[in-house]
């Protein structure tokens, strides 16, 4: 998977159209015309005032997603997902 900015979220999906289509629906609005693709090294908030890479917050749902298929759960291992938002 992949990360890319679309206004002030951060979206993981293995394609950018991907992308786009999973904030328009999640998000409700129309990505721009530009987006970014940002390396899985940078750092993102994660929360009550921490940051962590973008690598590990991906990481952490792949994990979650695991152990619910594990569990016998259906779970779509690479829907995309939203990282972050940025303030």
């Amino acid at each position: 998977m992949e990360a890319y900015r679309i206004g002030d979220h951060i979206v993981a999906a293995d394609t950018e159209e991907d992308a786009r289509h999973f904030y328009k629906e999640e998000v409700g609005k129309e990505a721009p015309a530009e987006i970014e693709e940002l390396s899985v090294s940078l750092e993102v908030p994660a929360g009550e005032g921490q940051t962590a890479t973008i690598r590990d917050l991906m990481n952490k749902v792949m994990d979650e997603r695991c152990a619910w298929l594990r569990m016998g759960v259906p779970c779509e291992l690479h829907w995309p997902f939203i990282i972050a938002k940025l303030k």
